[in-house]
């Protein structure tokens, strides 16, 4: 049965704390990087106990195989693959002369396919369902581990014959039968231990496809229709198409199914992969291309989740501590641990603190670009200290985004703090236009306009954004 997270009922559960024994989903654990020679690593504490908690496995992550078949299609479609199975399917194509010389580079070509479906369905187990990059350390590593697989048919073939002369043909067609439908846990077991005598070993794949139990028949079922389709394929394809593009269209899909069943062994072991006894890592695990989407990473992140722990249980007092001593040690950048900060003190009521973080933390809006956020963020310090004063820039942005909500009057207000607190500043006369549009075009005082706009000319003759106001003006008046 599915387990969710404690704070988020919807989303599902990553880890369990072994002390309070609640689950969590990988936004509420606190995230630690390692030292020493374990740099690069990292531990995942429960935000309640702070000690480390365990990961609970990918099956509780995942859909199951059957409800996911059309990702499994949809998965050699990705650039890396296609580009490789279009690839070695022209390559196919030019070397197919029949000829010694040939045949070898037929060979080499069906391996680098079968290699790098291997390279799938191994990095898909381990929790990776992004197809594996197409480079040479995928293509070569390990190469000739691929054809070990090859040694499984032969010792099955080599099985049937001794048990055909020892017990007879009966006797051959019941193994013959029982070894077909063990195959995909043969490879199975062999991905795992890389271990050729362990994947054809009978006390470890019989008991493991009967751990996997019906789920085993129904994987087999689909494996036994891809291996199938491109000899359907062919047979459609020879009535609408001349020979060579036939040939080729059946090489596609040939090795298109090839990369899906690898990739459909290997999902099954990610599913299953308690019952199979497969060690699989949280950090390894991911389900699409990492873009760099994620805005909080390191400690800052752990950070974050332990205070938004603290402050669902209503634990704010310890929230606000724990901030205030980040600050101290390290100070605040993320602009998610800054708004807890900010809505933390202004809860407390602690002015002085609120109005010394209140400019940092605008200073993180505006280079995050949360507009409404710095404008309340603003507004809030104001109500609290009319005297308040951010730097120039800041209020200079802040007055842009005000008059951009319909606040018009409070960019006013922005815009004469920055004028008369910063009066050297070369962003002046560019405030003092800006505050004349308001007036002008906003609150319909086109007096009170002109003459900021006439002040400004007499007294910055030679800055450089004189001739947009002297253009402005002009229109005005006509």
């Amino acid at each position: 049965m599915k387990q969710f997270c404690a704070h988020h009922p919807t989303k599902a559960a990553h880890f369990q704390c072994p002390r309070c024994m609640l689950l969590f989903c990988k936004d509420c654990v606190a995230k630690r990087e390692k030292g020493g020679i374990y740099q690069g690593e990292a531990i995942y504490l429960c935000p309640k106990c702070m000690i480390p908690s365990q990961w609970i496995g990918a099956s509780n992550l995942i859909e199951p195989f059957w409800t996911r078949l059309p990702k499994f299609f949809t998965y050699p479609l990705s650039l890396r693959p296609l580009a490789l199975i279009i690839g070695v399917s022209v390559a196919g194509m030019i070397f197919s002369a029949p000829g010694f010389f040939t045949q070898i580079i037929q060979i080499a070509i069906w391996g680098i396919l079968l290699k790098y479906s291997y390279a799938a369905l191994k990095a898909t187990a381990k929790g990776d369902l992004v197809p594996p990059k197409l480079n040479s350390q995928t293509l070569s590593e390990d190469f000739f581990l691929v054809f070990k697989q090859i040694w499984i048919f032969a010792a099955i073939i080599f099985g049937f014959v001794f048990v055909q002369q020892s017990a007879g043909s009966f006797f051959s067609i019941i193994y013959m039968v029982v070894a077909v439908l063990s195959i995909p846990a043969m490879i199975i077991i062999f991905v795992s231990t890389e271990s050729l005598m362990n994947a054809i070993n009978p006390m470890l794949f019989i008991p493991l496809a009967l751990r996997i139990g019906w789920g085993y028949l129904l994987m087999y079922f689909f494996l036994i229709l891809l291996l199938s389709a491109p000899a359907a394929l062919a047979q459609f394809a020879g009535l609408v198409f001349p020979p060579e593009l036939t040939s080729f269209l059946v090489n596609v899909g040939s090795n298109y199914y090839t990369v899906i069943s690898y990739h459909l062994m290997g999902y099954v072991i990610l599913q299953y992969h308690r019952e199979i006894g497969y060690q699989i890592e949280f950090q390894d695990f991911r389900e699409k291309e990492d873009l760099g989407e994620e805005k909080r990473k390191g400690e800052d992140s752990g950070i974050v989740n332990q205070v938004n722990f603290m402050l669902k249980e209503g634990r704010h007092d310890e929230a606000l501590a724990l901030i205030q001593e980040e600050e101290r040690q390290h100070g605040i950048k993320d602009p998610m641990l800054s708004e807890y900060y900010f809505k933390l003190l202004l809860m407390k009521n602690q002015v002085g603190n609120l109005l010394t973080h209140g400019k940092r933390h605008l200073g993180i809006l505006i280079q995050n670009q949360e507009k409404k956020k710095a404008c309340e963020t603003f507004l809030q310090c104001v109500e609290k200290d009319s005297n308040f004063l951010p730097d120039a820039t800041i209020l200079f942005k802040v007055g842009g985004w005000l008059n951009e909500s319909g606040k018009s009057k409070e960019a006013i207000g922005a815009y004469n703090r920055l004028i008369k607190s910063f009066p050297d500043e070369p962003i002046v006369p560019k405030t003092l236009f800006q505050a004349a549009k308001i007036y002008n075009d906003r609150l319909m005082n086109p007096e009170k306009a002109e003459k900021i706009l006439t002040a400004t000319m007499k007294k910055y003759p030679g800055h450089e954004f004189i001739p947009h106001i002297r253009n402005y003006l002009s229109q005005m008046k006509t």
